[in-house]
């Protein structure tokens, strides 16, 4: 089996934040990594967010914007490989 020439980016976050409604934002974010083939786990829960995650380059970069526009994940603690 051969995979695609196509540059991808596994990306290790969490952010320990109070997240009241974490509940609410599951099916939103599952959509939005669906939508853009990025594979992973995001575990949410009152305490913040924890995952690990992985896609093409701008489709990480998207996710990590898009995070990072959640009340309460501004300064989302990022590494990547």
């Amino acid at each position: 089996m051969t995979l695609p020439n196509q540059p991808f980016r596994v990306a290790a976050l969490y952010r320990f934040a109070r997240l009241d409604g974490f509940e609410a934002l599951r099916a939103p974010l599952a959509a939005f990594c669906c939508g853009r083939s990025i594979k992973g786990t995001l575990l949410l829960a009152h305490e913040g967010i924890n995952g690990t995650v992985a896609g093409s380059e701008a489709d990480i970069a998207a996710l990590i914007d898009h995070l990072q526009s959640i009340e309460g994940l501004a300064g989302l603690e990022v590494k990547y490989s």
